[in-house]
């Protein structure tokens, strides 16, 4: 019973570091957008000296520091360590029930669905690559049905 609990609470912890990350991201990006229009424009880098490139570089640099841009970056890669440890022990501990392995499936399926394009429109759209996904998909919908139905008939 501890190894599907922990199987279980090691996904939901997961999923709460995915979540923050996500947050995380969406904040960088806003402070990144509310950078002083010179940051956005490194190719006009192009045909200044060595000094003057480092000058602009310092300058970036204060200007993503002062946005808070390298807290947030250093909060994003923290996050990142936790969460590849969690996966790491995720990936080490053998799940043993049909709920632990529904929760890691999910997991799993969530974490490529953020990577795949399934709109054939999209220009990283690969067929192959959003097959799967939606093969993963009904798995999942399957167990799910599977997991409810027994639930159903246990009460």
């Amino acid at each position: 019973m501890a190894v599907i609990a922990s199987t279980i609470l090691v996904v939901r912890r997961i999923a709460d570091l995915q979540r923050r990350r996500q947050i995380l991201s969406e904040r960088q990006d806003r402070l990144r957008r509310s950078l002083p229009e010179w940051t956005f424009a490194p190719l006009q880098l192009v045909g200044m000296s060595a000094g003057e490139i480092q000058a602009m570089m310092n300058d970036l640099d204060r200007a993503e520091e002062e946005a808070g841009l390298t807290d947030v970056e250093a909060e994003i890669e923290q996050i990142d360590r936790q969460l590849e440890e969690l996966e790491s022990t995720l990936l080490a501990t053998p799940s043993r029930s049909l709920d632990a392995i529904q929760a890691v499936l999910e997991l799993a399926i969530s974490r490529f669905r953020e990577q795949t394009a399934t709109d054939p429109n999209d220009l990283f759209y690969d067929y192959g690559d959003a097959r799967i996904l939606f093969l993963l998909e009904r798995a999942a919908d399957d167990l799910r049905a599977l997991l409810a139905e027994e639930q159903r008939e246990a009460s």
